[in-house]
């Protein structure tokens, strides 16, 4: 007995220490953690460092808290389920963009197939579009176009768009050299990061 919970207070020590120093590793660091040990702190903390990014993707693919929040936590599913098919291990911000966008896509057309057996017949079967809705519908329709981008153009745009990274640590998460920027870019106040 006395065995038992000493085992558990080390355990609990060791997840204490974790979770201090998960901050410090990168992505492939945490996700191999992950798979290694099942270490709770490690996915605790991809869930941190991605979620907010993955719960946008979800509301604005379908634009309802409840099914945008049954979406999000589908992709984290899927993250602890297929953890081992992530690659490169570096890029899971960009592997749950992916997941994220399908899973939300997939449960729009389940909501729309319920909607339509459920209208009463009195009703209209097209949905009466507000101007409100305008801005929602066009970031649908970015993560759609951004989706159906090349891999080679859509992780640099995920990392540093949707992720927050800047040029440069995108370029060495990537592996690239940091692009310069071209003179009439600058003075737009833009660059890209080298693809």
């Amino acid at each position: 007995m006395a065995g038992s919970s000493m085992s558990g207070v080390v355990r609990q020590l060791r997840r204490a220490l974790l979770r201090r120093e998960v901050e410090s590793l990168n992505d492939g660091q945490l996700l191999d953690c992950f798979l290694a040990e099942r270490e709770e702190a490690a996915f605790e903390a991809l869930v941190r460092r991605h979620g907010p990014m993955v719960l946008g993707v979800c509301r604005r693919v379908l634009r309802h808290e409840q099914d945008a929040e049954d979406a999000f936590q589908a992709t984290f599913l899927v993250l602890a389920r297929k953890a081992a098919s992530v690659s490169p291990r570096d890029l899971v911000g960009h592997w749950l963009y992916g997941v994220a966008c399908r899973t939300a896509l997939k449960a729009k057309a389940v909501a729309a197939q319920r909607r339509l057996r459920e209208k009463p017949m009195g009703e209209p079967l097209l949905p009466i579009s507000r101007p409100d809705e305008a801005p929602s519908e066009l970031e649908a329709l970015l993560d759609d176009a951004i989706q159906r981008l090349p891999e080679k153009y859509r992780v640099p745009l995920v990392l540093c768009e949707l992720q927050g990274a800047s040029r440069r640590e995108a370029a060495r998460r990537l592996r690239v050299p940091e692009a310069p920027c071209r003179a009439d870019w600058r003075e737009r106040g833009g660059c890209w990061p080298a693809i």
